[in-house]
């Protein structure tokens, strides 16, 4: 074993020793809630930046929300039910969803791409006036 690592292994041992029950409770929950995220985008097929886009969020939150040590606000985890279609409150009740996962998707992502082309349409009807 190089120095580096034996250093490195003894620093991690100081902070298990360091760290009170109650913390390290809540950092085994939040990698927890993490696994549960990572664990419906592979069930779905779905990649962090694809992720992103549905919650409406940067590719770089999404990461940190996956490390396991973001502190989520209650309104985000809703989201992430609505979006996912997955239960992480225990206390709010799962939904029946009428339509199937990949029907809603595409309706989504179809409405999405409608909205960006009227944009570009309206704006290049004014360039033309304007020309």
């Amino acid at each position: 074993m190089n120095k580096a690592r034996k250093v490195r292994l003894n620093f991690v041992d100081d902070l298990r020793q360091e760290t009170s029950p109650q913390m390290s409770e809540q950092i085994t929950k939040r990698m927890q809630l993490a696994a549960q995220i990572d664990d419906a985008l592979r069930q779905r097929g779905l990649t962090n930046q694809e992720f992103a886009f549905m919650m409406g969020k940067k590719p770089s939150e999404v990461t940190r929300w996956l490390s396991g040590t973001h502190n989520f606000t209650t309104e985000t985890l809703w989201e992430i039910e609505r979006v996912l279609k997955i239960q992480i409150l225990t206390s709010s009740p799962l939904k029946e969803l009428v339509l199937e996962e990949q029907e809603d998707l595409k309706n989504f992502v179809v409405n999405e791409v409608q909205k960006a082309l009227t944009k570009y349409l309206n704006r290049k009807n004014r360039v033309s006036i304007i020309s």
